[in-house]
């Protein structure tokens, strides 16, 4: 039986096997799992230009869509629970169609060029005038690791020609598929708990980390992050899991959505275990990413631990 308050019992479970104190991580956690934003996360939050949001659709499967938009616009604080969404999600995007048909909804703020990143989770609604209606049960932040430093400037004005563009529903990888993914550095995962919600996060490495292994079936690392195992916590206990990865030159987003098994890595010195998914469904969509400029790679070192992580042997 769980008795922890923070972390449900899939995630103490490989929170036990990789020799973290469970219960000294719960209480440490329970100063930074709030459900409001803090004034820093407020000016955070309001300051960014693409964030990524996990949902869920009608048949229960997580997916995660990139969001792109000028600083103030894309996200503005209501109040320290509430955030108002002006998303302009691509066609092919099931965002919105996810949004009225569960409400689940949890987004990753992500600002690349000073490797920052945080999320929050809880419940979206969608208003008349296409604004999503945000509701936060859990904020906090993540740490600064496996980001590719990058600045955004994004664009304007949607443009539409561009979220009109051509998408695509399959079951399969295409070749243009496998080439996005065998490319990326950046990739977002989206899964899902039935009490703690929809969760975005964030996976990065060398362009080449994601394995294509055949036309329905890929694999990438869990390198080494903070300790807690939201992600291949929320799989121990529901296997639906979602990858996207996004073109920041053309804005092509590549959305995956399948059933994810967790293996004991092999012959790799980064990582302990492997994420390989299975994939039921494809989607490719469109929008507008702005400019992205690359700064610097993060630089990928055996053993990488959170100091403020409490292992036991540590």
């Amino acid at each position: 039986m769980n008795t922890l308050r923070n972390f449900h019992v899939g995630e103490a479970q490989l929170q036990v096997e990789s020799g973290v104190d469970s219960e000294a991580f719960d209480a440490m956690v329970s100063m930074t799992f709030r459900p409001e934003l803090s004034d820093p996360e407020v000016r955070f939050v309001n300051g960014r230009t693409f964030v990524v949001a996990a949902t869920v659709d009608e048949q229960g499967r997580p997916w995660a869509s990139p969001l792109f938009g000028p600083a103030g616009n894309l996200l503005s604080v209501v109040d320290r629970r509430t955030v108002h969404i002006r998303p302009h999600a691509g066609t092919g995007d099931p965002l919105i169609d996810n949004i009225v048909a569960t409400g689940e909804l949890g987004v990753l703020y992500f600002d690349p060029s000073l490797r920052r990143r945080a999320k929050s989770l809880g419940r979206g609604q969608l208003d008349e005038d296409g604004t999503l209606i945000y509701q936060m049960h859990r904020n906090y932040g993540l740490c600064n690791k496996y980001i590719f430093k990058r600045t955004h400037e994004p664009a304007a004005v949607v443009s539409d020609q561009q979220c009109d563009a051509e998408s695509s529903t399959a079951e399969e990888l295409t070749v243009e598929d496998r080439s996005q993914l065998l490319a990326t550095d950046t990739a977002f995962l989206a899964s899902f708990h039935s009490d703690h919600g929809a969760d975005a996060t964030h996976r990065g490495g060398p362009a080449g980390f994601i394995t294509v292994i055949d036309d329905s079936t890929i694999s990438l690392p869990d390198y080494m992050g903070n300790g807690m195992f939201q992600t291949l916590g929320n799989l121990l206990l529901d296997e639906r899991v979602a990858l996207m990865t996004v073109d920041f030159t053309t804005g092509r987003g590549l959305h995956l959505t399948g059933r994810g098994q967790i293996t004991a890595s092999e012959d790799d010195t980064f990582s302990e275990r492997t994420l390989t998914i299975a994939i039921d469904e494809v989607r490719t969509s469109y929008q507008d990413p702005g400019t992205w400029t690359d700064i610097e790679a993060f630089e990928l070192r055996p053993g990488l631990i959170n100091p403020a992580t409490p292992y036991l042997d540590r």
